[in-house]
């Protein structure tokens, strides 16, 4: 526990279980209903819950909608006009004998022209309005301004009532959006004044005036109580409704926000379930004409959530975590077993925890109705991880996943297969991906196979349906399976080039959009160093045919000798490929520890090279690996022999050797042999095969002893079939060649 390293593990291991139970909401039961099920045993109320009766609600709105008091601002100022205007008309009638004399809008006012017809039992000849009124105004003694007068005081007696009443002409009911209310005089009405304050509270007929001008209405009854008034009654009710304008007002705005008040204080409307009642019957298929179902379990679930003890919710997530805890022990395990480099990557790991608790996460956010897409998160995983570590890593994972998912969405074991087997299609052919049509190929198949997958379980399941294979419910599930099957592998296929930024990884694509020779780091190299970018070329043709031979990824050793010595370009006069025939060499002028300074200095400088253009990581190992700790024997041999003439102590050997570190890969390892051996080659005068064969047995015996390929995995056996391949690809390189007759010995 005093190992750091110990520790950090533990903590990545507890950052996944936190993580992961966070991911699955152990804390809360999940909706385990969706479209598209069949309920074999049925659905029982855990809880007492109600749902509310939208229908039952909106009608309860609507009937408080048309029920709402209609707003009339009423102006008592025109009460007050209109006395006045009154005696005046009147006045106007007493002072003329004709009646073509009068201005014709009090002519219309009282309708004068009106003819009145004879009584017989009076005695009275027909006779017009005018005459009615003119007679009842002047036909007494008294002087026709008191009578005026008298009949303006009972005319303002008559309207006191409407100061807090209000009167309504009978042509605002036919116009605008009062025209529905013409034939509901019982609709309740509120007054309010020009402020906006209420005065009133009443029905429709009380503010109405051709109500209130009826014997029951507030203006008959009180005719009895008006003596020289009553006498032109006719006259001042055509007065009033041609006169009367103006005094109430319907407000539409005030109307509507008492109807949006009267909606708000509507009580929604509710359904009673009670505990065990039946929600779903048995062999009851859930689909859209089931929908009513949905919400009613939907509610239940809410309610039995709510009903949850805080002990009930800590029995979840202890629960949860019991079982999350296995998984990542069991996870570990495997790690530590099979996948060792990944205990010393600790950004690796939490990476893929990071990964697996998202895809929990949001395979439980998506899995609801309608979307239906929980592939999409859990296959995105699984191709990740399948890309950026291993195979069986991957299959892991994605049984791990599709157990956490479906304990965290629906919980049926028929969910759980179906995720299960996409999972473990997904890996197969992402070994390798030689084209960026892969992922393309394995999104179709994915689609086909999620559409079969669910679709059978369904049907399986479906076994009281006889149309059950052709259920539309059933196709449109499995087709939403099988749809976003196709579109993860398209994400996927757009994200690789973050997914190998992210992860440092270098896929069968990137390498060979890297064999272009036309990249500027090659470019370079063969400008300023050409024989070593000839060596490279070589190096990396009988490089990639050994390592195919023991099942290596041949392509990524052949980028690597590409680039693996592209230091040299710093100082190529001090390689000797790069020499001129003649030309004098630098070396001779140097020390030996010098010289072997600046043979070894072209990894330090190739690997600066590498990270300032960007080069993968991978291909960076093998300029850092393909010497190893090699020794840098002609200089060292070079400097012991100095030092002996010298009488001096031997030459310090690790000053001679490269810092390494030694191939870490099969491909690295086999990239330093093709490396000494096609290097060495050069030198035999005569290539024959077998001192091409002894050549490769010696270097390869020599770095077996020096313990090069002691951490890269390279069993013995696989050495022999890359010697193999080595002699074959040599012997071509350096194969006789006919001799013409004509030809001349250069």
């Amino acid at each position: 526990m005093q190992d750091y390293k110990v520790l950090t593990l533990l903590l990545v291991a507890m950052l996944a279980i936190i993580s992961l139970v966070l991911s699955v909401r152990a804390w809360s039961s999940p909706f385990p209903y969706r479209e598209g099920q069949v309920s074999s045993a049925g659905i029982q109320a855990r809880v007492d819950f109600q749902i509310e009766d939208l229908l039952a609600t909106r009608q309860a709105k609507s009937e408080a909608e048309e029920n709402a008091r209609l707003v009339f601002v009423q102006d008592n100022t025109v009460l007050d006009n209109i006395a006045a205007k009154f005696k005046s008309d009147l006045s106007a009638i007493a002072n003329e004998k004709s009646l073509s004399k009068l201005p014709k809008e009090v002519v219309d006012a009282f309708q004068l022209k009106t003819e009145i017809p004879s009584d017989v039992e009076k005695g009275t000849s027909p006779s017009t309005r005018f005459d009615q009124v003119r007679l009842a105004i002047t036909h007494s003694e008294t002087p026709v301004a008191d009578s005026v007068d008298r009949m303006a005081q009972e005319f303002s007696a008559l309207l006191s009532g409407a100061q807090a009443v209000g009167v309504l002409n009978s042509d605002a009911l036919t116009v605008g959006e009062l025209s529905k209310e013409e034939h509901q005089p019982q609709m309740p009405i509120e007054i309010v004044g020009t402020d906006g304050r209420a005065i009133s509270y009443n029905l429709l007929t009380d503010i109405i005036l051709a109500d209130q001008l009826l014997d029951t209405g507030r203006f008959g009854s009180a005719w009895l109580t008006l003596p020289n008034l009553v006498q032109i009654r006719p006259a001042v009710e055509a007065w009033l409704k041609n006169r009367m304008k103006g005094q109430m007002s319907f407000s539409s705005n005030l109307t509507e926000e008492r109807r949006r008040e009267a909606v708000n204080l509507v009580e929604p409307q509710y359904n009673s379930f009670s505990k065990g009642r039946v929600l779903v019957s048995p062999g009851t298929l859930i689909g859209k004409e089931q929908l009513e179902q949905l919400d009613v379990l939907t509610v239940e679930h809410r309610a039995h959530e709510e009903h949850t003890t805080f002990n009930g919710r800590l029995r979840r997530v202890a629960g949860a975590a019991l079982l999350i805890t296995m998984m990542v022990v069991l996870y570990g395990v495997y790690i530590c077993r099979n996948e060792r480099h990944l205990l010393q990557q600790t950004g690796q790991l939490v990476a893929l925890v990071v990964i697996c608790a998202a895809a929990v996460l949001l395979s439980g956010i998506v899995s609801r109705d309608p979307w239906r897409a929980e592939v999409i998160p859990l296959l995105a995983a699984v191709m990740t991880i399948a890309i950026v570590h291993s195979q069986l890593l991957a299959v892991l994972t994605g049984f791990c996943l599709s157990i956490l998912i479906t304990m965290s969405t629906v919980g049926q074991l028929s969910h759980f297969a179906v995720l299960m087997l996409l999972s473990f299609i997904v890996p197969i052919p992402l070994r390798s991906i030689s084209s960026r049509s892969v992922i393309i190929k394995l999104g179709f198949l994915l689609a086909a196979v999620a559409f079969l997958s669910v679709w059978g379980f369904s049907a399986m399941q479906s076994l009281d349906f006889a149309d059950a294979w052709i259920h539309p419910s059933i196709l449109i599930v499995a087709l939403k399976f099988a749809g976003w099957s196709l579109v993860c592998c398209f994400i996927v296929h757009g994200s690789l080039p973050f997914i190998e930024s992210a992860f440092g990884i270098v896929t069968d694509i990137s390498l060979l959009e890297l064999t272009d020779v036309s990249h500027e780091l090659l470019q370079e190299l063969a400008r300023r160093a050409p024989g070593t970018y000839n060596h490279s070329i070589t190096v990396a043709t009988i490089g990639e045919a050994a390592a195919d031979s023991i099942g290596a990824n041949g392509l990524l050793l052949r980028v690597g000798a590409y680039f693996h010595d592209i230091g040299k370009m710093v100082k190529p006069d001090y390689f000797i490929e790069n020499m001129a025939a003649g030309a004098e060499n630098p070396h001779d002028k140097l020390a030996p520890a010098m010289s072997a300074l600046i043979i070894i200095g072209h990894v330090k400088d190739g690997v600066e090279m590498a990270e300032q253009h960007n080069l993968p990581r991978k291909l960076i190992d093998f300029i850092e690996q393909h010497h190893g700790t090699t020794l840098v024997e002609y200089f060292f041999r070079e400097a012991t022999n100095r030092a002996d003439e010298d009488h001096r102590t031997d030459a310090d050997e690790s000053t001679f050797r490269y810092p390494g570190p030694r191939p870490q890969t099969k491909e690295t390892g086999v990239m330093m042999l093709s490396d000494a051996i096609e290097s060495a080659s050069r030198t035999l005068s005569e290539p024959t095969p077998k001192r091409i064969q002894s050549l490769v047995k010696e270097i390869t015996l020599k770095r077996v002893l020096d313990g090069q390929f002691d951490e890269c995995g390279l069993t013995m056996r696989e050495l022999r079939t890359v010697q193999e391949s080595l002699v074959k690809s040599l012997l071509a390189v350096h194969h006789g060649r006919v001799k013409y007759p004509d030809q001349k010995t250069a």
